[in-house]
């Protein structure tokens, strides 16, 4: 059940009549400009920004369920079951199953498909440093809480 936007909720005119004002459209533009910059630095430019997604989360947390995988990388759960199918051929992750229900699995990393993310890993970093090169470290900080502020106001309206 979807929930309604508060009443009280304040008009802010930053959110105002122009596109040129929205901080989700800003958002958007970035996150499509990174991403396309990030396919054209990369040798394997098959779905790179998802499997990009895939192995960095599980570098971080391998064994997860798919539907914990697919919460936390964004990707839709059956374009994430194809991908993880075309990354497990590839040997970059492994599907297991996860207790006596043998339909639920836990995905996890592979030495190759850490050495994959690896190799994404300086792309990434390079491409942020070089769009983020006239922010401060305090500027990026405070924006990844903002961000992650306006997160957790939309879960709770979701």
């Amino acid at each position: 059940m979807q929930k309604k936007v508060p009443a009280s909720a304040p008009d802010r005119s930053v959110e105002g009549e122009s596109f040129l004002t929205s901080v989700v459209y800003w958002c958007g533009v970035f996150e499509e400009k990174f991403n396309r910059a990030f396919i054209a630095q990369t040798r394997d430019k098959k779905s790179a920004v998802p499997r990009w997604r895939t192995l960095s989360v599980l570098a971080e947390r391998s064994g997860l369920s798919i539907s914990e995988l697919a919460e936390l990388t964004r990707i839709d759960r059956s374009a994430l079951s194809h991908l993880l199918k075309l990354m497990e051929d590839e040997g970059l992750v492994k599907r297991r199953p996860c207790g006596e229900d043998k339909r639920n699995v836990e995905v996890h990393i592979t030495a190759r498909g850490r050495k994959s993310f690896e190799g994404m890993l300086p792309v990434r970093r390079a491409l942020f440093r070089a769009a983020a090169s006239e922010l401060s470290e305090a500027d990026i900080k405070k924006m990844i809480a903002n961000l992650q502020s306006l997160t957790r106001q939309l879960d709770k309206l979701v």
